[in-house]
């Protein structure tokens, strides 16, 4: 019983709030790190896929999520194919990936929760990759395991417990590796429950969720509870 109590609170609070995004900048141009000659049109749609970035940044500040989803979607081809043409680049990764973010929180403020999917699941290895670039990246960590911990949550929501283990498998190890340099950050503490919840939840091991209770205590205890944690942890510790 209580099992199924955490799992209906702690979804109906993290799966719908859009993490705060770390917002990498555009390239500056491609074209340095290409590993061929761009054609006028390449350079040509390039520039207009920058451009639009940077119009649904601010389109998004703006509370504008129309106008940030239809840019997009007109730069996302043109993005995607940037990165193709030199996977290994850093920078076009975190372009991407930034891109993708950006739409699926406008998709969110507008409700349509199934649209965050699959851009999140495209998002995440990318971010994944700028990641391992640049571990000191605080916005960076952030952002990606946010995008990790609400996937595993969606497929909770749908009874996918296989494909969400790993998502907080790899939320909780972020989370450890950073609280272990930086044990006070209440983020990476409250990220830490969510990943131990998460992985209860899609393994049924008990041992998760005893992990998960000092955490809780000590979210309560430093009065860092983020709103999203605050059920779980009354769930599992009783009201405060």
């Amino acid at each position: 019983m209580l099992k199924s109590v955490i799992a209906t609170l702690f979804l109906s609070t993290s799966l719908f709030s859009a993490p705060v995004i770390a917002q990498e900048s555009a390239p500056a141009t491609a074209e340095a790190s290409a590993p061929v000659a761009l054609t006028a049109e390449q350079v040509e749609a390039q520039n207009k896929a920058i451009a639009d970035f940077t119009a649904a940044q601010q389109a998004q500040a703006a509370g504008n999520h129309a106008e940030t989803i239809a840019k997009l979607e007109g730069a996302l081809p043109t993005i995607r194919e940037i990165v193709a043409r030199d996977p290994s680049n850093i920078q076009n990764a975190g372009f991407l990936a930034s891109a993708l973010t950006i739409a699926a929180n406008s998709y969110g403020a507008q409700g349509n929760i199934d649209a965050i999917v699959p851009l999140y699941t495209e998002a995440a290895p990318k971010w994944t990759q700028v990641f391992q670039a640049d571990k000191a990246n605080e916005g960076v960590r952030g952002t990606l395991v946010s995008i990790l911990v609400n996937l595993g949550n969606f497929s909770l929501s749908k009874q996918d417990k296989a494909t969400a283990q790993p998502h907080f498998e790899q939320a909780l190890a972020i989370t450890k590796e950073g609280r272990a340099t930086d044990p006070a950050n209440a983020d990476l503490a409250n990220a830490e429950f969510s990943s131990l919840i998460g992985l209860n939840q899609s393994t049924g091991e008990a041992s998760y969720l005893e992990a998960a209770k000092p955490v809780g205590e000590e979210l309560r205890d430093k009065g860092i509870v983020n709103a999203a944690n605050k059920p779980a942890v009354d769930a599992i510790l009783g009201a405060a």
